[in-house]
């Protein structure tokens, strides 16, 4: 990639974005986790559960980690245990 200083805002971060699916009883979600690739330093990896059309508002659902799977590690360790519907409310 192009020296992003270049091409991006100061505050900017732009992200890969790697997808899960947890399937658990009979629902499912997905879980993506954001890997900082360039921009702002300030950016990190993030775990956040989400429907197609709805993320994860509770940050107490919400993955940190220095990586990828540590960020998803910490996600499904926050969502342990708990119901989907619970971690995403529908409606």
């Amino acid at each position: 990639m192009e020296n992003t200083e270049e091409i991006l805002n100061q505050d900017d971060v732009l992200s890969t974005v790697h997808q899960y699916e947890l399937e658990r009883d009979d629902q499912r979600v997905f879980i993506n986790v954001r890997e900082p690739i360039g921009g702002s330093p300030k950016g990190s990896f993030i775990a956040v559960p989400s429907l197609i059309s709805k993320e994860c508002s509770n940050t107490d659902y919400v993955g940190l980690g220095d990586s990828v799977n540590e960020a998803l590690n910490d996600c499904l360790k926050r969502i342990k245990g708990k119901l989907l519907n619970q971690v995403i409310p529908q409606g």
